[in-house]
């Protein structure tokens, strides 16, 4: 790499991180490219040749993360062995690495809690909606595997409890990312992540004594 070309890739990482850290602490909508420029050390031109506007700023520094938009996201599941217990699992280690690294939970604090739905961030706020609603269908696909293997009833409501599970997942999420990190954090990730399961419970017990009443009634 030329010398150049390292010296503007330094000052795009370094633009990055300051915007990072002021969307965190003011919200991306009350930050200007100026206060930006500002908390980098560097002037506007300087921070123009490198983002035109604020929204090409939250895509550069959100693609340098590589994270996935929805922090629910999980691999599509099989009808083989547990789908049940793997989406536990994998939707327990979601939580897990959100909460338990700075760098992540500091990015989904922006995306979350900071970037709030303004005419500047639409973009952005539709591709966070956006990937929720994939996130929403990836569970409903692993409950749907759960109940090809019986694991749940076969009338049990896949699509009520993936909207359940991942409202409650993304709205405990983001009060987490508005208060400041619990000592004990893992007793509070399985709190969420029990509290996030117990419709399944709640919903394959009723179609339980739905039937059975059935059969009794018959």
């Amino acid at each position: 790499m030329s010398r150049a070309r390292q010296r503007a890739f330094d000052t795009r990482a370094k633009i990055i991180d300051a915007a990072e850290r002021i969307f965190l602490l003011r919200g991306a909508t009350r930050t200007s490219l100026d206060d930006i420029a500002k908390e980098a050390g560097m002037t506007r031109g300087t921070m123009h040749g490198h983002f035109k506007n604020k929204q090409s700023v939250l895509h550069a520094m959100l693609e340098s993360s590589s994270l996935p938009l929805g922090p629910f996201s999980i691999e599509p599941c099989s009808s083989d062995g547990d789908p049940l217990g793997l989406l536990r699992t994998d939707l327990h280690r979601c939580l897990r690495d959100v909460l338990q690294n700075a760098r992540t939970r500091s990015l989904y604090g922006i995306v979350f809690t900071a970037c709030e739905n303004a005419s500047e961030t639409a973009q952005l706020c539709e591709r966070i909606h956006m990937a929720g609603i994939h996130a929403q269908a990836q569970i409903e696909a692993a409950l749907s595997c759960a109940v090809a293997v019986s694991q749940l009833s076969e009338d049990f409501d896949t699509r009520q409890a993936a909207a359940f599970i991942h409202g409650t997942l993304s709205g405990s999420l983001r009060k987490c990312l508005t208060m400041s990190p619990r000592t004990n954090i893992d007793a509070e990730i399985d709190q969420i992540a029990e509290a996030a399961f117990l419709c399944i419970d709640v919903i394959d017990n009723h179609i339980s004594k739905s039937i059975s009443s059935g059969h009794a009634a018959g």
